[in-house]
C-alpha cells in the first residue's frame, strides 16, 4: 500500500506550480521562473513546470536558457504541440535549424492549416537552404490556403531567393490581389520592376508616401523601393528624398546608431586580442581543419560577388552568410570577449565541430574551402582564430562613397542601425578599416585584401590572385557564376546574376553633394595580401 507520505512532493510541485501561474499572470517572471523551477526538482515528470519554465524564458528572449526545459518538456509529451512549436522556435533562434526541422515538420504535421507553422518551416528550410522543399512547403499550404496573402508574400521572397523573377513577381501580386494596400509586397513589386516599374504601381506608391499617417514601417519599405525607382530615371534630388524619408523613418522605429557602444566594443576587441594573445603557445585550439574561409567587410563590398566567384570552383563551397560565428559570440553574452583567454579546449573543439557541420552540410567531399561570407563577421576574426588558426580571411573592400551610397538606399535587417544614417555609415566604415588593421598586426590568419574597383576592372587577373592565396588552381569557368542556379540571399541576389561589370563603381558621383566626409585609410589602394 502507497505511503500517504509519497504523494507529498507531487503536491508541493502542484503548489510551486500554481503560484508560478500567479506570478507569470502579474507578470512577475522572475519570481515565476522561480518557481517553475521549484516545481521540477519537486517533481521532475511534471510537464507544465518544465514548460512554463521555458515559456518564461523564451518571453525574455533568454532561448538559450529555455533549451534544457522545453527539451525535457517535449522528452515528457512529444507529442503536445505546443511544447514542441515552443521547442522548435528555440532550437531555430539558438543556431540548431536542423534540430529545429522535424518539431516544425511535427506541428505542420498535427495543424496543416496553421499558416504561422508553415512560414516558421519554411524559414527553417531556408535556413538550411533547402529552397525546393520551401517552396513546396508554401505550395502546400496555399493549396489548403488560397487566399493567404502571408504565404503568398513567403513564396514570392522565396522565389526572389532562387532567381525566379518573374515567378516572384506573380506571388507578389497575389499576396497585394488578398490584401490589398499591404505596403511588403508593393515595394517588392517596384523592387523587382524598378528599370520599367507599372505606373499604376508607382502612383500608389507615391500617393502611401504623401500620407503624413503612414506608418513608419511602411514608409521606410516605400522609401527605399521609389528611391531606386528614381534613381533608375536619372532623378537624383528626388531619390535621396526618398532615402532620406526612409532611413528617418527606419531611425524612428528601430532607434539610432550608437558611436560610442560601437568604439567600445572595437577597443575591448583590440585591447583583449592583440598580438601577444596569439603569441603564447595555445593549448585551447579548436580544429586545425584548412577549410574554412571568412569573407569579410562592409556590406555591400563586394562580398556577395567574391563568393559566388569562388563557389564556381570545383574545389570550393559557397556557404551563404553562415549565422554560426555570431550566434557563438552570443552565447558566451556580455563575458565575451573578457573572456577570451579562457576559453576551454572542450568548447572551442564542440563550437568548431559545430560550425563546420553547418558549413558544410550541402557541401561537397571534394571540397577544400568553405566560404563564410558574412560580412560583419570582421569583429569576430579573434574568436575565429582561436576556433580555426588554419583558416583563411578574404578582407572586400571599395570606395567608401560607393559603399555608404548603397548601404544607405538598401532596406537592410531591422538591427542595422548603422546603415540609417550616412554619419554613421561613415563612421562604421572608418572603425572598420582600423578594426581589420589591427587584426593584419595581431592574427595568425593570412589575410588578403580584395578592392572591387580592381575585380571589376580585371576580373580575370584578380580572380586568380584570389585562388592562388586560396591554394586552389585558377578555373575559368569560375568567371561564369552568373550562369549559376545557387540560392543568393542578399541585397546582391539581382546583382551577381549577370556578368562582372563596372556599371556601380563611382556611382556617388551622383550624389557627391549628400555624402560625408570619410577617413582617408578608408580608400582601398590597390589589392594586397598581408601575411602574418
Amino acid at each position: 500500500m502507497t505511503s500517504p507520505h509519497s504523494s507529498l512532493p507531487a503536491r508541493e510541485a502542484a503548489t510551486a506550480l500554481e503560484l508560478g501561474r500567479q506570478q507569470a499572470a502579474r507578470g512577475d517572471f522572475d519570481n515565476a521562473r522561480r518557481s517553475f523551477e521549484h516545481a521540477t526538482r519537486l517533481d521532475p515528470d511534471l510537464f507544465d513546470a518544465w514548460f512554463l519554465l521555458g515559456i518564461t524564458y523564451m518571453r525574455d528572449e533568454r532561448r538559450l536558457e529555455a533549451l534544457p526545459a522545453l527539451r525535457q518538456a517535449h522528452r515528457l509529451q512529444s507529442g503536445q504541440v505546443d511544447a514542441t512549436r515552443a521547442l522548435a522556435d528555440a532550437e531555430f533562434h539558438a543556431g540548431t535549424p536542423g534540430d529545429a526541422l522535424p518539431l516544425w515538420q511535427a506541428v505542420v504535421a498535427a495543424r496543416p492549416g496553421d499558416v504561422d507553422a508553415r512560414l516558421k518551416l519554411g524559414e527553417t528550410l531556408n535556413r538550411l537552404g533547402l529552397l525546393d522543399k520551401e517552396i513546396a512547403n508554401y505550395q502546400d499550404a496555399l493549396a489548403l490556403l488560397p487566399e493567404s496573402a502571408d504565404l503568398w508574400m513567403a513564396l514570392a521572397q522565396s522565389r526572389e531567393d532562387g532567381g525566379d523573377r518573374e515567378d516572384a513577381i506573380q506571388a507578389y501580386r497575389q499576396a497585394l490581389r488578398f490584401r490589398p494596400g499591404w505596403v511588403t509586397p508593393l515595394a517588392g513589386l517596384l523592387a523587382l520592376q524598378r528599370k520599367a516599374p507599372p505606373a499604376e504601381l508607382v502612383e500608389q506608391a507615391v500617393a502611401l508616401q504623401a500620407r503624413p499617417d503612414l506608418p513608419d514601417r511602411d514608409r521606410a519599405l516605400l522609401g527605399y523601393a521609389l528611391g531606386k525607382i528614381q534613381d533608375s530615371r536619372g532623378e537624383h534630388l528626388a531619390a535621396m528624398a526618398s532615402w532620406h524619408d526612409a532611413n528617418a523613418a527606419r531611425r524612428r522605429t528601430n532607434g539610432t546608431y550608437d558611436l560610442a557602444r560601437t568604439e567600445a566594443r572595437l577597443r575591448r576587441l583590440m585591447t583583449l586580442y592583440d598580438a601577444r594573445f596569439f603569441a603564447r603557445p595555445l593549448q585551447t585550439v579548436g580544429s586545425q581543419d584548412t577549410r574554412p574561409v571568412f569573407v569579410v567587410g562592409m556590406p555591400r563590398s563586394g562580398t556577395t560577388l567574391t563568393e559566388q566567384i569562388i563557389s564556381m570552383h570545383s574545389q570550393a563551397h559557397g556557404c551563404g552568410e553562415l549565422p554560426d560565428l555570431p550566434l557563438i559570440v552570443q552565447a558566451l553574452g556580455n563575458r565575451w570577449p573578457e573572456n577570451a583567454a579562457g576559453l576551454e579546449r572542450e568548447f572551442l573543439e564542440y563550437e568548431a565541430a559545430r560550425y563546420l557541420a553547418a558549413a558544410s552540410r550541402h557541401a561537397p567531399e571534394s571540397a577544400l574551402r568553405l566560404v563564410d561570407k558574412s560580412p560583419l563577421n570582421y569583429f569576430n576574426l579573434g574568436l575565429a582564430a582561436q576556433l580555426f588558426p588554419r583558416a583563411r580571411v578574404i578582407w572586400c573592400r571599395r570606395d567608401p562613397r560607393d559603399i555608404a551610397l548603397s548601404i544607405y538606399s538598401e532596406n537592410f535587417a531591422l538591427d542595422a542601425q548603422f546603415a540609417t544614417g550616412l554619419d554613421a555609415i561613415a563612421h562604421s566604415i572608418a572603425l572598420q578599416t582600423r578594426l581589420m588593421r589591427h587584426w593584419q598586426s595581431a592574427l595568425p590568419l593570412p589575410i588578403h585584401e580584395l578592392r572591387y574597383e580592381s575585380l571589376v576592372e580585371s576580373p580575370e587577373p584578380e580572380a586568380q590572385r584570389l585562388f592562388a592565396f586560396l591554394d586552389l588552381p585558377w578555373e575559368p569557368a569560375c568567371l561564369e557564376f552568373h550562369r549559376s542556379n545557387r540560392i543568393v540571399q542578399t541585397p546582391s541576389r539581382w546583382q551577381v546574376r549577370e556578368p562582372i561589370h563596372g556599371r556601380s563603381a563611382g556611382r556617388w558621383r551622383r550624389y557627391a553633394d549628400s555624402l560625408p566626409e570619410f577617413d582617408p585609410d578608408a580608400f582601398p589602394g590597390p589589392a594586397a595580401d598581408r601575411n602574418v
